[in-house]
Order: C-alpha cells, then sequence, then structure tokens
C-alpha cells in the first residue's frame, strides 16, 4: 500500500510571470488517468495564451487560467470520486454493482463524453 493524495481544486496557479501546470497546478487522483492529459493540455492553452497577449505575459497567465480550472477542478474532483466508487465495500459497493450492472457501453460512453470529446 501506499498513500494517493490529492487536493481540492484551486483557482489560481501564477504568480508575476510564473505559473504551474499539470500536477503542480492540480494534481489528482490516477481513476480517471488524466494527470499527463491535463498537463499537455494546460501546456497548448498556455502556448495559445502566450500567442494571444502579444507580449503581456500575467494577461496570458490569466487567460490560461481562467481557460483551465473548471475543466481541471472537475478532473480532480471526478478523479477522487471515482477512487472511492471502484473500491466501495459493504452497502456501497452493493448500490454501485447494481447501479452498473444494466448499463451498456454505449451509456458508459455517454457519460464520459465531456471529457473525451474535448
Amino acid at each position: 500500500m501506499w498513500v494517493l493524495c490529492d487536493r481540492e481544486p484551486i483557482k489560481n496557479w501564477s504568480a508575476g510571470s510564473a505559473t504551474l501546470v499539470g500536477d503542480a497546478a492540480h494534481p489528482m487522483l490516477q481513476y480517471l488517468a488524466q494527470g499527463a492529459c491535463m498537463a499537455l493540455d494546460d501546456a497548448v492553452v498556455l502556448a495559445e495564451a502566450v500567442k494571444q497577449a502579444d507580449g503581456d505575459l500575467e494577461t496570458a497567465l490569466q487567460a490560461y487560467q481562467e481557460a483551465r480550472y473548471l475543466r481541471t477542478g472537475k478532473c480532480e474532483i471526478l478523479a477522487r470520486m471515482y477512487g472511492e466508487f471502484y473500491h466501495a465495500t459493504s452497502v456501497a459497493r452493493e448500490l454501485r454493482n447494481a447501479m452498473l450492472s444494466g448499463r451498456s457501453q454505449e451509456a458508459s460512453y455517454e457519460g464520459l463524453a465531456w471529457h473525451y470529446d474535448f
């Protein structure tokens, strides 16, 4: 066993001309398998924000954060929830199994479309 850590989502990842990306900005548990993906998405959004800001780095960093914090926060929270869901015990396990037993593969994919259709 090992300790797994995340933290509550935050809205500000920048100070002055420095910012954070990926797990440094929004650490999440592995249950949604998105840690590295969020870092890559961050890099693309940050690069575009810098390009659009025409030399104003603080504006670029603010735009980057605003574009990313809700999505990354949702991933952080859902990863935590998935961990609880996957490792459920007792009544919670029975409820989980009952909820998923009749669910089709297509319905499962639709439930994650917000994420993978980005």
